[in-house]
């Protein structure tokens, strides 16, 4: 369930924020989304590391469907 997905990775991450939970927590991320099939194929990959590396780190991807600052060009996926 995607709901129960994000609470639970929320509740992590605050437990970290907290330092209840001692592990690091790394964010991840592409500047912005511009292929959503690389993206995919890069949060599969980010899903296997962050499962070896669990014990010590809690892996994230952050994800930007658009580039907020860019004024000029290329905006984004959307």
């Amino acid at each position: 369930n995607d709901l129960h997905a994000i609470t639970q990775s929320r509740q992590t991450i605050s437990e970290i924020v907290q330092r209840r939970d001692p592990r690091l927590l790394v964010g991840c991320d592409p500047c912005s989304i511009h292929d959503v099939d690389v993206a995919l194929d890069y949060a599969k990959r980010l899903k296997v590391l962050a499962s070896e590396l669990t014990d010590s780190l809690y892996i994230v991807m952050r994800v930007y469907f658009e580039k907020p600052r860019t004024t000029v060009g290329w905006k984004g996926l959307i």
